[in-house]
């Protein structure tokens, strides 16, 4: 179903498209190395412009998506509900983990969410500026009776905190690619995986059974916290009357891109997670010694190849920084015609994010970067439901301004590395 609001965000997205288009044409058309650089500048901020309105139409189809599967929850004429039940909650559709005790674990795709039908739609920027200006209704009241309040911090109600953490998912890149969402309540959460498949045989009547230990090991997830601040004064947090929104968007939009950074790329340094890029077991291409700019869909097919050679699903998507996206959609052949995507490649959806690094080292080369290619659903992302906001107003009385900050915490992990693989060394 297509809203207005999703209809104005694509018109927009031509808008973007257009003024990459122009600026790209001029840059083409320029001989002056100055006017060059601001031409290219130009052109990057109207790429970022396009990604920050990719993700603002995938959160309104999420959205969409959200508002469809509650319409068809409502009874029929008759009384009597549509599929499931009204009050079942929405993740109910996916299949259940156990941990090692045996207790079921809850794992949400893509497009289920954390927050249940019957969970309160007031957002986290309502509680904020409740909490400095004061209550504006029973539900914000009730809101703050519901939370925690203790040494300057506040506890969010989980209704509150599953909707935001379903927001900052719809804008994670990581999550577009397929990766789930695994909630957990404790500081860690063990899940048993399968490290190396059973031996199976054909075999004669009465003839012995194939022999074979499979390999058993344990994923844990060990929260570690994200935190951020924002600094606002007194006065815009009373007056302003979209000032929940842009609290909300603010720490949505910044806590997804350092999501997507630990996710696809994290090192596990400085209480941080351990990514993709980093994990022991993945495949990985490189496009040679010192790096190399890709001119053909060779090294991308290897890349690929490595995964078949593992007898892995397809990829459901691959990651790349907008710079390698761009050098791809300009490969052109001998007679500067666009170059043809092989139908390997072609198949697989091309996702961008600022949070892939272009400042690798590949041999001589400090500005390389890299595309990573997987069956993303293998990748899990353990989120904690408890999220903690905090004002603080002593620091900064004399200015009349607040500073507030939130935490969540989440950890992130594979639970089959071959799923994934790396061409590393691209450079510009």
């Amino acid at each position: 179903m297509k809203t207005p609001k999703l209809i104005e965000l694509k018109r927009q997205r031509l808008d973007a498209i257009n003024d990459a288009r122009d600026a790209l044409a001029d840059i083409k058309k320029n001989t002056d190395p100055k006017k060059g650089r601001e031409l290219e500048s130009a052109h990057d901020a109207a790429m970022r412009n396009f990604d920050s309105i990719e993700l603002d139409i995938r959160e309104a189809e999420f959205e969409a998506e959200d508002d469809d599967a509650r319409r068809a929850m409502r009874p029929d004429s008759d009384g009597e509900a549509r599929g499931a039940e009204t009050n079942a909650p929405r993740y109910s559709g996916n299949s259940e983990w156990r941990d090692k005790d045996g207790n079921a674990v809850r794992v949400l795709s893509p497009t289920e969410r954390m927050a249940t039908d019957t969970d309160d739609q007031l957002g986290l920027g309502d509680l904020v500026r409740a909490k400095i200006a004061g209550a504006r209704n029973d539900e914000e009241k009730r809101a703050l009776a519901e939370g925690t309040d203790s040494a300057g911090g506040y506890t969010v109600p989980a209704p509150l905190a599953a909707n935001f953490i379903d927001r900052l998912r719809a804008r994670s890149v990581a999550i577009q690619a397929g990766a789930v969402t695994v909630p957990f309540e404790s500081k860690s959460l063990a899940i048993a995986r399968l490290e190396t498949d059973p031996d199976v045989a054909w075999r004669a009547e009465n003839a012995a059974l194939a022999e074979g230990d499979p390999t058993f090991g344990r994923v844990l997830f060990e929260a570690k916290t994200l935190a951020g601040m924002i600094k606002i004064s007194r006065e815009l947090a009373e007056d302003s009357i979209n000032i929940a929104e842009m609290i909300e968007t603010a720490f949505a939009n910044t806590m997804a891109t350092k999501l997507d950074l630990a996710a696809i790329y994290g090192d596990g340094t400085s209480n941080s997670p351990t990514g993709v890029w980093n994990t022991s077991g993945i495949s990985t291409e490189s496009m040679g010694t010192n790096g190399a700019a890709i001119t053909d869909y060779d090294k991308l097919i290897d890349a690929v190849g490595n995964l078949q050679d593992e007898n892995s699903d397809d990829p459901t998507a691959a990651i790349m920084n907008p710079r390698t996206l761009r050098a791809l959609a300009k490969l052109k052949d001998g007679d500067n015609n666009p170059l043809t995507v092989p139908e390997m490649i072609s198949r697989i959806p091309m996702l961008h994010t600022t949070s892939a690094p272009i400042d690798e080292t590949q041999g001589t080369a400090t500005d390389a970067s890299s595309i990573v290619f997987g069956d993303f659903k293998h990748l899990m992302i353990g989120m904690r439901s408890d999220i903690e906001i905090r004002v603080y107003d002593q620091a900064l009385a004399t200015t009349g301004q607040l500073l507030i900050g939130a935490w969540m915490r989440a950890d992130v992990q594979l639970s089959q590395p071959k799923a994934f693989s790396v061409l590393k060394g691209v450079t510009p």
